[in-house]
């Protein structure tokens, strides 16, 4: 197997099209053509997950976050970022990120961080707007059975559970072809008519653009006429955060050592529940105090994320369980969903869990 593959497996899993416009994902380093000897997975990139990758016969280096974020002006060394590239290149080691786009999908970060939780009945806690488009397009009768199933194989038609979904409407047409134009049917300078069917299909986002590229190779037509709509839809497969409930409620005191036990943690800050009670649990794997009003909204008991603010504690004082457990910690089943993922796909190399624990802050 070769990386281009890994690339296309991951990517159909989490697509590049997730991800959001600051990040960064996708193949960072290396050649996609070069051939596999095994992956390591990773949460972080530093020199000593590499030179772990280097230990253990691993060529390419999978890893939550990207190494390179901002622009790079030069490769001399000078910080830990360019160190990595550097000493990633002289071993042929290549590095791959899946970082926001992995955050945004339904079974993704959040989800492994809840069902180590245990949470049950888990749901995206804030779906992405607007996640749908919807193609409109006019075919040839004998011709919507072939141009529809090459939509639906490119993605379209996809509707939470289901798939296949369709609208189909039979109206009849005209068109005159002009010079130097090749119709598909009659002759030029001739009004024509036709039977048509007029094809509606829902489009996730991420689908848009193979789907675009699939109508235009399967239509019979020289000129595709169609249309996309943007619809105001969320999407409840794709956004941040996860909602869902303990199997027990618990009091805060037991929810918090739930917590500690859980994601391996010494010290929490975090607020009072409102009723000392703790059974909707809302989270978020890495920076999500942005969520919170979308935990209170849904009337969640408690929220988990990182990286939250002294002033942000206040908006959620006597209102609702607010706990910081850290970026890393609320990150750290990552590694498994991913090694899991990747194992589950390809079984022909060894996928390796990093050893390296990368949080750079200590509590003591």
């Amino acid at each position: 197997m070769k990386i281009k593959d890994l690339e296309k497996l991951l990517e159909d899993w989490a697509p590049l099209s997730l991800q959001e416009s600051y990040d960064n994902c996708g193949l960072l380093v290396g050649d996609g053509e070069t051939k596999i000897s095994s992956v390591l997975v990773s949460l972080d990139v530093t020199e000593e997950v590499i030179l772990e990758a280097i230990h253990r016969d691993a060529n390419i280096i999978v890893a939550h976050h990207p190494i390179i974020f901002k622009g790079l002006k030069s490769l001399t060394g000078d910080n830990e970022v360019e160190r990595c590239i550097i000493m990633a290149i002289k071993n042929d080691i290549a590095l791959y990120a899946i970082h926001t786009n992995l955050d945004s999908i339904s079974g993704g970060v959040s989800f492994a961080m809840g069902e180590a939780l245990g949470l049950l009945n888990m749901k995206i806690l804030s779906p992405k707007k607007p996640g749908f488009f919807q193609l409109v397009t006019h075919v040839p009768r004998k011709y919507t059975k072939i141009v529809s199933e090459a939509l639906f194989d490119a993605g379209a038609g996809r509707v939470g559970s289901y798939d296949q979904c369709k609208f189909t409407v039979q109206g009849n047409s005209s068109f005159r072809a002009l010079k130097g134009s090749n119709p598909y049917k009659g002759d030029v300078g001739n009004l024509e008519l036709a039977t048509e069917d007029r094809l509606e299909l829902i489009v996730p986002i991420e689908c848009k653009e193979l789907v675009e590229k699939a109508l235009i190779n399967s239509h019979p037509y020289e000129q595709v006429s169609y249309a996309w709509l943007e619809m105001s839809n969320s999407s409840q497969d794709i956004g941040f955060g996860v909602i869902g409930e303990l199997e027990t409620e618990l009091s805060d005191k037991d929810f918090i050592n739930k917590i500690k036990k859980v994601f391996g943690v010494k010290v929490i800050k975090h607020t009072n529940s409102k009723s000392n009670l703790v059974k909707r649990v809302a989270l978020c794997g890495g920076s999500g105090s942005e969520l919170l009003a979308d935990a209170i909204k849904l009337k969640s008991d408690a929220y988990i994320t990182s990286d939250i603010s002294y002033h942000r504690f206040f908006d959620a004082k006597k209102v609702i369980f607010l706990a910081d457990i850290g970026h890393w910690e609320s990150e750290q089943h990552t590694i498994q969903l991913i090694t899991d993922y990747i194992r589950s796909k390809m079984t022909n190399f060894a996928v390796i869990k990093t050893e390296s624990i990368t949080n750079p802050i200590i509590t003591s």
